[in-house]
């Protein structure tokens, strides 16, 4: 039987896992919230300008508050190269996991 690797990898993606969670909450709070947008029509697939309705008014707000409410900050070219909800989702987890102390 192959013993589990170290501990420190086991609880850092339990970390990440549970931050990914908390994250998309917090993502689809943004969009609700701040951008009036009908969350029960979206998903991970839906597309940011043809699905969601975002435009560049809407881009900014919603860089602006994924700043102030998750700290996560993005600069245009990143929210820009982001097609869908699951692309923005995915690159706030990962901005986030990088600022996560070691």
């Amino acid at each position: 039987m192959r013993a589990p690797g170290p501990p420190w990898s086991q609880s850092a993606h339990r970390r990440e896992t549970c931050m990914s969670t908390a994250l998309v909450g917090d993502l689809e709070q943004i969009l609700r919230e701040d951008l009036a947008i009908d969350t029960s029509r979206i998903s991970r697939e839906s597309r940011l300008i043809d699905d969601v309705g975002l435009d560049s008014v809407g881009f900014a707000v919603g860089m602006v508050a994924i700043e102030e409410k998750l700290g996560v900050v993005l600069d245009e070219e990143e929210l820009l190269s982001c097609n869908t909800v699951g692309d923005l989702a995915d690159i706030i987890t990962a901005k986030a996991g990088q600022q996560l102390p070691a």
